[in-house]
């Protein structure tokens, strides 16, 4: 990820918004007034027990007016849009801002499965925040992130047809198409009893740039 940056969620929020209204699609190939830019990276480790799927978005916005005694920023989204947005007093070096900066907010999300090792609890749920700003004196920017952890059992596999049928930490069970050719190649290393990690998680960076970059 960039140098993430903390924020505040209104900003990355109607950002986001603005740009997607129009438009829910998530790749590539999005129509060119959204000015969305969106990618995908997928991957599976040397060994096959992990593999990961993550989606990026990224949009810009330009810097149209400053008022530091309120501390409000009006920005210009790629479709012509203002927006006004309050900058709170955790987000640090906001004198730094000039009319004509740039403002790019990537938004991350994806999956993560992992393989457990023999014998590790088959009930668990675990959740994650995170949060950075930028250091006293950096151009004024910040992230955040969260994770959600849970632990399922493998209770049937079908690799020709790409199926697998898993027991939560509640109980319940649930039987998934796996589509991705990552995520099929692990499920070759997958045998009924396993237990796997699946961490979704989503994150968004913002960063501030000169209006001359």
């Amino acid at each position: 990820m960039k140098h993430p940056v903390k924020l505040i969620p209104t900003l990355v929020l109607a950002l986001l918004v603005t740009a997607c209204a129009s438009d829910d699609k998530k790749s590539s190939d999005m129509a060119p007034a959204s000015r969305v830019k969106s990618s995908e990276i997928a991957a599976v480790s040397d060994r096959g027990d992990a593999a990961s799927a993550i989606g990026i978005s990224s949009i810009s916005a330009k810097v149209a007016a400053i008022d530091l005694a309120t501390r409000t920023v009006t920005l210009v989204g790629p479709e012509g849009k203002e927006l006004v947005v309050e900058a709170g007093e955790k987000v640090r070096n906001l004198d730094q801002v000039r009319v004509g900066d740039k403002v790019t907010v990537d938004y991350y999300e994806g999956l993560l499965a992992q393989i457990n090792a023999p014998g590790a609890p088959s009930n668990e749920v675990s959740m994650m925040d995170a949060a950075v700003r930028a250091a006293k004196g950096e151009r004024p920017g910040g992230g955040v992130a969260s994770a959600v952890t849970a632990t399922v059992k493998i209770e049937f596999i079908d690799n020709l047809r790409h199926v697998v049928q898993v027991k939560g930490p509640t109980g319940h069970t649930t039987v998934l198409q796996v589509k991705r050719p990552e995520f099929r190649e692990m499920l070759r290393n997958l045998k009924p009893g396993d237990t796997v990690n699946l961490t979704f998680f989503e994150a968004v960076a913002v960063s501030v740039r000169p209006a001359s970059n």
